[in-house]
């Protein structure tokens, strides 16, 4: 190489270290001073801390809110000392592992690395043309989802930017060779079983920051009743002889969903009959997952430490975080039991255990009806992916399993959807057909509209809304499942359903007013696992390093024009080549997407003051939890109680616990009010929903006050007592 080669080299290096940075410290820019931008990131708190440690301030506004102001400068030359440091670090490192190099060595060294910030450049690039882009287009779909996909932008610039940084410093000295079969015994046991100890203590972090999250929501009477604590109510309710059910349902709970799999909990539950047990379970049945996940990694790519970064990814992706604590609060779903499940279904299934295979998926589908379409898809994507490795045998039985479940897994669905639910609700349809909107309200209007007009159909699937689902479920996972496009189909009917729903105001043509119901509510459940199954095996694919040939290939594709889109490309493929540095740049991703989207300690919303989300609102009980157990002092437990929700949540050891609300339920021959033998009525008064603020707005107090009593309030106004005169 000579001098004139070397000194261009230096040049080309230096210039894309500048507009790596001049790139992605505009796209940062953009997103925190844009008000529309910047106020779907975070608090207003949080956001004025990041405009402060950028060097910017922010002052109250005249109008409300808060005026930020930030010079572009200053980001710049953050984001430059930045990528100063890793320069330094990536000295220092070559100085250390190779003393005898020569300073041209060194240098030439450091700046080759340069390359690794091109895919976090090209990502900013490309978003801050479709940002300036968006205006001028005669629809405002794209800017609407730009402003929605905000949180996730930030999340991901932030992983390409961190993933570049890191790949430079690691990529500064050479690789430490595996161990040898004479070396330390210790060296080696760390080496084996080191990267699973790791991802165990950290799944046991999280489970019990998890529960610890849940226990205190419970302790502040935030925990609803519905779709929460009457998972409790039904363990509680069988072993007391009252049947399979809470009293919001229509009867029995077979008439809402096939969900049964909370029943195996009932011997512990006999032994500590508390709500929390439940959610201890929850937790743990989450931070679990990592088990499985970290087997099939390992299975497809043969490297610890990228089963332990995916493992990792899974404890910080954000729509995991909303399965246990959804964006309404409700800290409770058996589908949370039925993941663990499904993962290990998909691990036992590709190890070749057959008969635990078949109970994993017979869990699954004790889970709810509609986990029925993942197994079976599931299934018949292990059929296509017979291993051809087995003997003519093992294959026959292998394809005989995963065929049967497919067809068992489609024929339970329709069973479930078309004759067991109707059957227990009097022949009504499912109640979550009303979820797709002007499609249809019944199974049969939703198929009939698909097959008359398509297009209404179509136009629902393909629209801004499925693209920021895509966003919001693959981002956090670097996008890496859809390096295995045939894994990743077994969640396509799944999907295609979720992007159907249509819940309140959120429809496809607006995705900022308000947040859509994937991934923030528990619809996705079934999919989580196969998108780890087909990011674990996308990994597979960047198992070989690239060779001397291949580099300089790269480096040639560089050049000129015609280099400028198989460039980006080919640096992308070095950023994230062995799976370890693969698997560890999904990790980065996810923790990155929840720092802006995640209601847990990783998210910014859990810090802030000003956040309903924040730990000061949700997590310290207040007035109400102190005062209720006076109000809890004046019922028997023999009495039958009507109360509203989030109280409802610790009367359901009563002799009976009736819901008190605007709904017509089935316990009260679908008429408002409360049932004949109801003794005693609760109502929350200071819960930010409830209706009710004083003595004046109750009904039973207005219409029939010959039959009730209201007790002396001793809770400050908070709670009002009725009994029924006798």
């Amino acid at each position: 190489m000579t001098s004139r080669q070397t000194n261009a080299g230096f040049v080309r290096s230096l210039l894309l270290l500048a507009v790596a940075g001049v790139v992605w410290s505009l796209q940062l820019w953009t997103l925190l001073t844009d008000r529309e931008l910047s106020s779907q990131l975070w608090p207003g708190d949080i956001q004025a801390s990041a405009i402060s440690l950028l060097g910017g301030s922010c002052t109250p506004s005249i109008v409300g809110g808060q005026r930020c102001s930030l010079a572009f400068i200053a980001v710049l030359l953050r984001t430059f000392a930045v990528m100063g440091l890793c320069v330094a670090g990536c000295a220092l490192r070559r100085l250390v592992h190779t003393p005898k190099a020569s300073a041209f060595q060194r240098s030439h060294g450091i700046f080759s690395q340069s390359g690794s910030l091109v895919p976090a450049a090209g990502f900013s690039a490309t978003w801050l043309l479709l940002w300036f882009i968006a205006p001028l287009l005669p629809s405002d779909g794209l800017n609407l989802l730009l402003i929605a996909a905000a949180p996730a932008t930030l999340g991901l610039s932030l992983a390409l930017l961190a993933a570049g940084c890191t790949a430079m410093l690691s990529g500064s000295a050479p690789a430490i060779p595996d161990a040898p079969s004479d070396a330390p015994l210790r060296r080696v046991w760390f080496r084996e079983s080191g990267p699973l100890l790791l991802l165990l203590v950290a799944a046991i972090l999280w489970q019990c920051t998890s529960f610890w999250m849940n226990r205190r929501l419970y302790d502040g009477l935030l925990v609803p009743h519905g779709d929460s604590a009457m998972y409790e109510e039904h363990l509680w309710n069988v072993w007391h002889g009252k049947g399979f059910r809470s009293y919001l349902d229509q009867g029995l709970f077979l008439g809402e969903h096939i969900q049964v799999i909370h029943l195996l909990l009932l011997p512990l539950h006999m032994l500590w009959p508390h709500y929390l047990l439940l959610e201890w379970c929850s937790s743990a049945c989450l931070a679990a997952a990592v088990l499985p996940i970290y087997s099939i990694t390992l299975r497809h790519t043969q490297c610890r430490r990228a089963a332990f970064w995916m493992g990792l990814t899974w404890l910080f992706f954000t729509p995991m975080h909303f399965l246990d604590i959804a964006i309404d609060l409700k800290t409770l779903r058996p589908s949370c039991y039925g993941l663990l499940a499904l993962f290990l279904f998909i691990d036992q299934a590709e190890r070749g255990n057959r008969w635990r295979a078949v109970i994993c998926c017979l869990l699954a589908l004790m889970t709810q009806e509609d986990f029925a379409l993942i197994t079976g898809s599931i299934a018949g994507v292990l059929f296509l992916l017979e291993n051809r490795r087995l003997n003519v045998a093992e294959r026959r039985r292998q394809r005989f399993l995963t065929s049967s479940l497919a067809v068992i897994s489609a024929a339970w669905v329709l069973l479930a959807v078309l004759v067991v639910i109707p059957a227990f609700r009097g022949g009504e349809v499912v109640h979550y057909s009303r979820y797709f909107g002007d499609l249809g309200r019944s199974p049969s209007e939703l198929l009939r509209t698909a097959v008359t007009e398509p297009g209404r159909v179509a136009a629902v699937v393909f629209s801004g809304r499925t693209l920021l689902y895509l966003l919001l479920l693959t981002g956090p996972l670097g996008f890496l499942c859809w390096k295995s496009p045939l894994r990743l189909a077994a969640g396509l009917v799944t999907f295609s359903m979720l992007s159907l729903i249509q819940l309140g105001s959120d429809s496809p043509d607006s995705a900022v007013a308000e947040l859509p119901p994937v991934p923030f509510h528990h619809f996705h459940a079934p999919l989580l696992p196969v998108l780890f199954w087909a990011a674990a095996a996308g990994l597979k694919d960047t198992q070989a390093e690239p060779s001397q040939a291949d580099s300089r290939k790269m480096r040639g594709q560089t050049r000129g024009i015609g280099g400028l889109l198989a460039a980006p490309r080919s640096l992308l493929r070095q950023l994230i080549q062995p799976p370890r540095r693969a698997a560890r740049f999904a990790c980065l991703c996810a923790a990155g997407t929840a720092l802006t989207g995640s209601l847990m300690p990783c998210g910014t919303a859990f810090w802030s003051a000003e956040s309903p989300f924040g730990w000061r609102k949700l997590y310290v009980p207040g007035p109400r939890a102190r005062e209720f157990p006076k109000v809890l002092a004046r019922l028997p437990m023999s009495a039958r109680v009507a109360s509203t929700d989030f109280v409802h949540t610790r009367l359901t050891h009563f002799e009976r616990s009736w819901d008190y609300s605007a709904y017509a339920r089935a316990v009260n021959n679908y008429q408002l009010g409360v049932p004949e033998d109801t003794d005693f009525i609760v109502i929350d008064m200071s819960h930010r929903y409830s209706t009710i603020r004083s003595p004046a707005d109750v009904r039973e107090l207005r219409e029939q006050p010959e039959r009730w009593e209201l007790l002396p309030d001793d809770t400050g106004g908070l709670f009002l007592v009725l009994r029924r005169r006798r």
